[in-house]
Protein backbone atom coordinates (compact mmCIF):
# COMPACT_ATOMS: atom_id res chain seq x y z
CA UNK A 1 0.00 0.00 0.00
CA UNK A 2 1.78 3.70 -1.23
CA UNK A 3 0.69 6.79 0.67
CA UNK A 4 -0.17 10.10 -1.02
CA UNK A 5 -0.32 13.13 0.16
CA UNK A 6 -2.35 15.38 -2.56
CA UNK A 7 -2.21 19.30 -2.20
CA UNK A 8 -4.89 21.42 -4.02
CA UNK A 9 -4.80 25.13 -4.58
CA UNK A 10 -7.45 27.38 -7.01
CA UNK A 11 -6.71 30.44 -8.38
CA UNK A 12 -9.43 32.75 -10.21
CA UNK A 13 -12.85 32.44 -8.28
CA UNK A 14 -13.42 36.29 -8.45
CA UNK A 15 -16.49 36.66 -10.91
CA UNK A 16 -13.76 39.65 -12.55
CA UNK A 17 -11.30 36.76 -13.38
CA UNK A 18 -11.67 35.22 -17.10
CA UNK A 19 -9.81 32.24 -16.09
CA UNK A 20 -10.34 29.62 -13.43
CA UNK A 21 -7.68 27.04 -12.52
CA UNK A 22 -7.30 24.82 -10.07
CA UNK A 23 -4.20 22.37 -9.43
CA UNK A 24 -3.35 19.21 -7.92
CA UNK A 25 0.05 17.97 -6.24
CA UNK A 26 0.60 15.03 -5.35
CA UNK A 27 3.73 13.41 -3.54
CA UNK A 28 4.04 10.32 -1.24
CA UNK A 29 6.51 11.98 0.72
CA UNK A 30 6.73 15.66 1.72
CA UNK A 31 9.64 16.16 3.95
CA UNK A 32 12.09 16.01 1.23
CA UNK A 33 10.57 18.68 -0.67
CA UNK A 34 9.44 20.46 2.09
CA UNK A 35 13.28 20.99 3.23
CA UNK A 36 14.49 22.26 0.02
CA UNK A 37 11.70 24.39 -0.94
CA UNK A 38 11.86 26.53 3.22
CA UNK A 39 15.03 27.96 2.07
CA UNK A 40 13.61 29.58 -0.77
CA UNK A 41 10.83 30.67 1.28
CA UNK A 42 12.95 32.07 4.11
CA UNK A 43 14.60 34.36 1.08
CA UNK A 44 11.59 35.82 -0.33
CA UNK A 45 10.06 36.44 2.99
CA UNK A 46 13.65 37.99 4.10
CA UNK A 47 12.97 40.07 0.84
CA UNK A 48 9.60 40.81 1.72
CA UNK A 49 10.52 42.32 5.35
CA UNK A 50 13.58 44.19 3.74
CA UNK A 51 11.28 45.69 1.19
CA UNK A 52 8.50 46.75 4.36
CA UNK A 53 11.00 49.02 6.03
CA UNK A 54 12.02 50.32 3.65
CA UNK A 55 8.29 51.29 3.17
CA UNK A 56 7.69 51.96 6.60
CA UNK A 57 10.91 54.21 7.11
CA UNK A 58 9.64 56.22 3.70
CA UNK A 59 6.21 56.61 5.20
CA UNK A 60 7.83 58.27 8.48
CA UNK A 61 10.20 60.64 6.66
CA UNK A 62 7.00 61.69 4.56
CA UNK A 63 4.52 61.61 7.82
CA UNK A 64 2.05 59.79 6.00
CA UNK A 65 0.60 58.55 9.18
CA UNK A 66 -2.46 57.39 7.18
CA UNK A 67 -0.30 54.71 5.43
CA UNK A 68 2.04 54.10 8.00
CA UNK A 69 -1.40 52.96 10.20
CA UNK A 70 -2.58 50.70 7.74
CA UNK A 71 0.60 49.17 7.12
CA UNK A 72 0.68 48.49 10.69
CA UNK A 73 -2.90 47.46 11.41
CA UNK A 74 -2.46 44.84 8.20
CA UNK A 75 -2.83 41.08 9.68
CA UNK A 76 -2.54 39.53 6.50
CA UNK A 77 -0.12 36.30 6.90
CA UNK A 78 3.22 36.48 4.54
CA UNK A 79 3.04 33.50 1.91
CA UNK A 80 4.81 32.57 -1.48
CA UNK A 81 2.29 33.62 -4.19
CA UNK A 82 2.72 33.67 -7.97
CA UNK A 83 0.85 37.35 -7.83
CA UNK A 84 3.64 38.75 -5.37
CA UNK A 85 6.44 37.91 -7.66
CA UNK A 86 8.38 41.53 -8.79
CA UNK A 87 11.85 42.42 -10.04
CA UNK A 88 13.66 42.15 -6.27
CA UNK A 89 12.45 38.08 -5.93
CA UNK A 90 11.87 36.91 -9.44
CA UNK A 91 15.07 35.21 -9.22
CA UNK A 92 14.27 33.00 -6.19
CA UNK A 93 11.04 32.41 -7.44
CA UNK A 94 12.75 30.93 -11.08
CA UNK A 95 15.49 28.76 -8.63
CA UNK A 96 12.73 27.44 -7.10
CA UNK A 97 11.00 26.30 -9.65
CA UNK A 98 14.11 24.57 -10.76
CA UNK A 99 14.29 23.14 -7.14
CA UNK A 100 10.89 21.77 -7.84
CA UNK A 101 11.71 19.79 -11.09
CA UNK A 102 14.71 17.53 -9.48
CA UNK A 103 12.01 15.63 -7.17
CA UNK A 104 10.85 13.56 -10.06
CA UNK A 105 8.54 11.04 -8.08
CA UNK A 106 6.50 14.53 -7.77
CA UNK A 107 3.04 14.64 -9.69
CA UNK A 108 1.84 18.00 -10.87
CA UNK A 109 -1.65 18.75 -12.94
CA UNK A 110 -3.93 21.42 -13.68
CA UNK A 111 -7.04 22.48 -15.12
CA UNK A 112 -7.91 25.75 -16.14
CA UNK A 113 -11.33 27.10 -17.33
CA UNK A 114 -12.22 29.73 -19.39
CA UNK A 115 -15.25 31.84 -18.40
CA UNK A 116 -15.79 32.98 -21.80
CA UNK A 117 -16.38 29.60 -23.24
CA UNK A 118 -19.05 28.75 -20.80
CA UNK A 119 -22.38 28.54 -22.50
CA UNK A 120 -24.30 31.67 -22.66
CA UNK A 121 -26.89 31.95 -19.29
CA UNK A 122 -24.96 29.20 -17.10
CA UNK A 123 -23.95 30.41 -13.65
CA UNK A 124 -20.52 29.62 -13.11
CA UNK A 125 -20.14 28.34 -9.19
CA UNK A 126 -16.61 28.36 -8.09
CA UNK A 127 -16.92 26.30 -4.93
CA UNK A 128 -18.75 23.77 -6.55
CA UNK A 129 -16.17 23.52 -9.64
CA UNK A 130 -13.56 23.34 -6.81
CA UNK A 131 -14.93 20.62 -5.33
CA UNK A 132 -16.55 18.43 -8.83
CA UNK A 133 -13.12 19.25 -10.60
CA UNK A 134 -10.54 18.54 -7.28
CA UNK A 135 -12.84 15.48 -7.54
CA UNK A 136 -12.06 14.57 -11.04
CA UNK A 137 -8.53 15.64 -10.93
CA UNK A 138 -7.94 13.20 -7.79
CA UNK A 139 -10.11 10.25 -9.75
CA UNK A 140 -7.96 10.61 -12.81
CA UNK A 141 -4.55 10.59 -11.08
CA UNK A 142 -5.76 7.61 -8.53
CA UNK A 143 -6.50 5.49 -11.43
CA UNK A 144 -3.44 5.08 -12.61
CA UNK A 145 -1.79 3.97 -9.43
CA UNK A 146 -2.32 0.95 -7.16
CA UNK A 147 -3.19 0.07 -3.53
CA UNK A 148 -2.88 3.52 -2.58
CA UNK A 149 -4.21 5.57 -0.04
CA UNK A 150 -4.65 9.38 -0.54
CA UNK A 151 -4.82 12.83 1.89
CA UNK A 152 -6.16 15.42 0.58
CA UNK A 153 -5.43 18.52 1.69
CA UNK A 154 -7.12 21.88 0.64
CA UNK A 155 -6.28 25.82 0.82
CA UNK A 156 -9.59 27.01 1.85
CA UNK A 157 -12.11 28.12 0.06
CA UNK A 158 -15.52 30.40 1.13
CA UNK A 159 -17.87 28.55 1.09
CA UNK A 160 -21.31 29.47 0.65
CA UNK A 161 -24.29 30.76 3.11
CA UNK A 162 -27.18 28.33 1.38
CA UNK A 163 -24.51 25.62 1.59
CA UNK A 164 -24.45 23.44 5.05
CA UNK A 165 -22.71 20.35 4.73
CA UNK A 166 -18.83 20.56 5.28
CA UNK A 167 -16.41 21.06 2.61
CA UNK A 168 -14.35 17.82 3.10
CA UNK A 169 -17.57 15.72 3.33
CA UNK A 170 -18.76 16.92 0.12
CA UNK A 171 -15.62 16.32 -1.50
CA UNK A 172 -15.24 12.93 -0.26
CA UNK A 173 -18.82 12.24 -1.50
CA UNK A 174 -17.54 13.60 -4.94
CA UNK A 175 -14.56 11.51 -5.21
CA UNK A 176 -15.92 8.91 -4.08
CA UNK A 177 -18.52 9.11 -6.70
CA UNK A 178 -15.89 8.90 -9.23
CA UNK A 179 -14.02 5.70 -7.70
CA UNK A 180 -16.58 3.77 -7.53
CA UNK A 181 -17.64 4.25 -11.11
CA UNK A 182 -13.77 2.85 -11.84
CA UNK A 183 -14.50 0.06 -9.65
CA UNK A 184 -11.76 1.71 -7.04
CA UNK A 185 -13.24 2.80 -3.53
CA UNK A 186 -11.88 2.78 0.29
CA UNK A 187 -9.01 4.83 -1.01
CA UNK A 188 -9.35 8.09 0.27
CA UNK A 189 -7.87 8.76 3.67
CA UNK A 190 -9.32 12.28 4.49
CA UNK A 191 -9.81 15.83 3.57
CA UNK A 192 -8.31 18.91 5.55
CA UNK A 193 -9.00 22.27 4.70
CA UNK A 194 -5.85 24.67 5.48
CA UNK A 195 -5.03 28.41 4.83
CA UNK A 196 -2.97 28.82 2.57
CA UNK A 197 0.28 30.37 4.58
CA UNK A 198 0.01 27.15 6.85
CA UNK A 199 1.26 25.28 4.29
CA UNK A 200 4.44 25.09 1.78
CA UNK A 201 3.47 22.95 -0.61
CA UNK A 202 0.01 24.42 -0.51
CA UNK A 203 2.01 27.97 -1.89
CA UNK A 204 4.03 25.63 -4.43
CA UNK A 205 1.22 24.57 -6.11
CA UNK A 206 0.03 28.27 -6.71
CA UNK A 207 2.86 28.92 -7.89
CA UNK A 208 3.29 26.01 -10.39
CA UNK A 209 -0.61 26.82 -11.63
CA UNK A 210 0.23 30.55 -11.56
CA UNK A 211 3.02 29.65 -14.36
CA UNK A 212 0.47 27.98 -16.10
CA UNK A 213 -2.06 30.20 -16.37
CA UNK A 214 -0.16 33.06 -16.86
CA UNK A 215 0.35 31.48 -20.27
CA UNK A 216 -3.44 31.22 -20.66
CA UNK A 217 -3.73 35.01 -19.83
CA UNK A 218 -1.08 35.92 -21.90
CA UNK A 219 -2.38 34.45 -25.24
CA UNK A 220 -5.82 36.62 -24.80
CA UNK A 221 -3.55 39.59 -24.10
CA UNK A 222 -4.40 39.59 -20.46
CA UNK A 223 -0.57 39.98 -19.24
CA UNK A 224 0.76 43.58 -19.32
CA UNK A 225 4.44 44.15 -20.38
CA UNK A 226 4.87 44.95 -16.71
CA UNK A 227 3.49 41.90 -15.65
CA UNK A 228 5.52 39.99 -18.41
CA UNK A 229 8.67 41.45 -17.31
CA UNK A 230 8.58 40.95 -13.87
CA UNK A 231 7.28 37.39 -13.40
CA UNK A 232 8.21 35.70 -17.47
CA UNK A 233 11.90 34.38 -15.86
CA UNK A 234 9.64 32.37 -13.75
CA UNK A 235 7.47 30.91 -16.32
CA UNK A 236 10.22 30.41 -18.96
CA UNK A 237 12.22 28.54 -15.98
CA UNK A 238 9.09 26.17 -16.43
CA UNK A 239 9.06 26.15 -19.84
CA UNK A 240 12.56 25.29 -20.59
CA UNK A 241 12.40 22.53 -17.94
CA UNK A 242 9.77 20.64 -19.45
CA UNK A 243 10.58 21.52 -23.58
CA UNK A 244 7.73 23.45 -24.31
CA UNK A 245 7.10 26.67 -25.58
CA UNK A 246 3.73 27.62 -24.22
CA UNK A 247 2.31 25.92 -21.21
Amino acid sequence: MTNYFAFIDESGNSTQERFFGLGLLMLQNTGALYDSVKPYYERILANAKLIKNRRIKELIKNNNLFELEDLSNSSVQFEMKFRNINFSNNLIYKALIAEYFNFKDSMFCCLVKDRNEIKSGTFFDPWESYINDTAMLLANNIKKLSHCEICVLCDDLSKPANISDTFENRLMVAVNKKLIKIGISDCLFGVVILESHASLMIQLVDILLGCVMFDFKREVGLISQKQFERKNIVVAECRNIIGEKIL
